[in-house]
């Protein structure tokens, strides 16, 4: 099975406010399902440079929850994984804020949008075609907030971009989530495991 690193939150948890990795089950439960063993990379930089070192990744995943502008240890890891998928040609997906921090890592925005948290929608392709996705998210890409190294896959009715991959790279950023779907989706999981073949 190829190894699949996948980053996870920073939350305080119980009356001692501790800090913890935080992580949806369903995330590794999905990637399991689809063919993957997924890794989750501790919120501490040296022990991600050790995982990275020691053990022969074929890809990352950028998880969901949170905001990517939050200057924190989980910004900082997701910022070199970002950096070392691009030196390395490694591949990358970006879930929600994940797809947010692939486009501001890559100089691109994030704006405020409405009407895309707790909801169900069409996203449009190019070519017409069109299918369903959830939404939890109130910041999105709009097209002029896009990285110019980043290309527009399909977009929601309202404008804002859905699904982008990039230029030069194996990375794909989807403003929603696979995992949180009560069944595995043909087309989700024909996404991803393109960018980890």
């Amino acid at each position: 099975m190829k190894i699949i690193l996948v980053t996870q939150r920073i939350e305080k948890i119980g009356k001692f406010l501790e800090n913890r990795n935080n992580l949806d089950t369903r995330v590794t439960d999905y990637l399991y399902k689809i063919g993957y063993l997924p890794i989750l990379v501790p919120n501490n930089s040296a022990l991600m440079l050790k995982l990275i070192k020691n053990i022969k990744i074929k890809g990352i995943l950028l998880s969901g929850g949170g905001d990517p502008r939050k200057k924190d240890v989980r910004q900082q890891i997701e910022r070199y994984l970002i950096k070392y998928s691009i030196n390395s040609n490694i591949p990358l997906v970006g879930i929600c804020r994940g797809a947010q921090a692939i486009n501001l890592y890559l100089k691109g925005k994030i704006v405020k949008i409405r009407n895309h948290v707790r909801v169900k929608h069409y996203i449009f392709f190019k070519n017409k075609k069109k299918f369903k996705v959830n939404s939890f998210h109130d910041y999105g890409i709009k097209k002029n907030s896009l990285s110019k190294q980043l290309r527009e896959i399909a977009c929601a009715k309202d404008g804002s971009i859905e699904l982008f991959s990039s230029k030069k790279n194996k990375i794909l950023g989807m403003m929603w989530h696979p995992e949180r779907e009560a069944k595995i989706k043909y087309n989700d999981k024909k996404l991803i495991k393109k960018i980890f073949s």
